[in-house]
């Protein structure tokens, strides 16, 4: 799978995908979020000491090795000098200690002679800081059975994303790996599919250049700042003014929604929580509960946990005016729920989506659903473009899906075989 050409020469996050900038004076306050890099790396160097025990998993008799990390893994915040080389930022503001802080490549593996010996490089891998924020969120909040629940296992599943890449390119005479390196997957990171002008931000114009269509700039959604998204509150509100008002309650849900108010607030709630699906629930509304208690599950954030920083006090005003506005129907709070709870929101047309939403947080939802997704070794079973005569890629499996270590470590080859359900510890 090949670079797309907006992103050749370009470092990306590779938790989301999109460009990581270079701060410069031409950022605007939409996008300078964008240039707020972090380098994630391991000071216990988990992978290389496996790789060296068991090179690479070709030591069959290798004992198993038991390691103890204790070394959590570390976050540097960092700046883009050019391509893939950054420069570790020590204290915000220090111009006088700039040219001394340390300056290193993302996505390499490599070392330097220190005094005559051979030390390795720590490997790091490059985010956006909000990107990497907001994944730490889903490790803490998702209602569902996800894998990355904590920094390290996150760590896994982008090194073992890496070392199949570069197993790839290892594989082939013809390619050198591109540099900087981004990781291409099948679903292409859940963005929109664009022509090259548009991915640069450009409406098509009559003439096929940036000067032409300079006029006619478009906002790209999957770029917009997903940890803190303003007036998110009263445009997911908004929606309730263009659905559907709440149809009557037929005979046959009076019974149920009775005994269901009747319950004690917490088994009310863990009623609720069965409405949780990693899917999403059907459009079709079956007025079982009342519209209030719909309400709440939004609110709340339970059932729908990446809107969990919704404002009380504008869904309140809301409320209050609906009630001057609209006296004589509810609004139907059961639907908005429904949709919001949809997966991604019909992401790839989000311009014609039904549901209006900031672009902050489609662009939450898109990175949410990445992170809910995650397993170590996901990228194993992806076929990629090879060349006829060479050998089948094979990669190391010193982890289960789950980063639990595995023995006997063996090769898979990539592309060869499903997502692995494997128990191993």
């Amino acid at each position: 799978m090949s670079t797309p050409a907006s992103y050749v020469g370009k470092l990306c996050c590779s938790i989301c995908g999109d460009a990581i900038l270079p701060q410069t004076s031409e950022l605007s306050e939409t996008t300078k979020w964008q240039a707020e890099a972090v380098l994630l790396s391991d000071p216990a160097r988990e992978f290389e000491q496996l790789g060296e025990h068991y090179r690479g998993g070709k030591r069959r008799n290798a004992p198993r090795l038991k390691l103890e990390i204790t070394q959590e893994v570390r976050k540097d915040r960092a700046r883009v000098i050019q391509g893939d080389r950054l420069q570790i930022i020590i204290a915000e503001g220090d111009e006088e200690s700039a040219d001394s802080q340390e300056e290193v490549l993302a996505n390499h593996s490599n070392g330097r002679d220190v005094n005559g010996e051979w030390a390795s490089i720590p490997y790091y891998i490059v985010t956006h800081g909000g990107c990497l924020e907001l994944a730490e969120t889903v490790m803490r909040r998702s209602p569902h059975d996800i894998v990355v629940r904590d920094l390290r296992t996150l760590w896994k599943v982008l090194r073992m994303r890496f070392e199949v890449d570069d197993s790839y390119y290892m594989s082939s005479t013809t390619d050198s790996v591109e540099r900087p390196q981004r990781i291409q997957l099948p679903h292409a990171y859940y963005m929109p599919f664009r022509p090259p002008l548009l991915a640069m931000g450009y409406a098509p114009g009559e003439q096929a250049d940036q000067a032409a269509a300079s006029d006619h700039k478009i906002e790209r959604w999957e770029a917009a700042y997903p940890v803190h998204v303003p007036d998110a509150t009263a445009t997911i509100l908004e929606n309730l003014n263009t659905l559907p008002p709440a149809p009557a309650t037929i005979p046959e849900a009076t019974p149920f929604s009775k005994k269901f108010v009747a319950l004690p607030p917490e088994l009310q709630i863990h009623v609720c929580s069965f409405l949780t699906s990693r899917h999403g629930m059907p459009s079709v509304c079956n007025g079982l509960l009342p519209q209030w208690v719909w309400r709440e599950i939004l609110l709340g954030g339970r059932c729908l946990p990446f809107l969990r920083d919704l404002d009380i006090n504008v869904a309140k005003d809301f409320c209050s005016r609906w009630d001057r506005e609209h006296s004589h129907c509810e609004p139907n709070w059961e639907l908005l729920v429904r949709k919001l709870s949809q997966e991604a929101w019909g992401i790839y047309d989000a311009e014609k989506s039904m549901l209006k939403v900031p672009n902050g947080l489609r662009n939450r939802r898109r990175i949410w659903k990445l992170v809910e997704e995650m397993y170590v070794g996901d990228l194993v079973p992806i076929a990629q473009a090879s060349y006829l005569g060479i050998e089948p890629v094979r990669v190391p499996r010193y982890w289960n899906e789950g980063g639990e270590q595995v023995y006997p470590v063996v090769r898979d080859q990539a592309g060869s075989k499903g997502k692995r359900r494997d128990t191993s510890q």
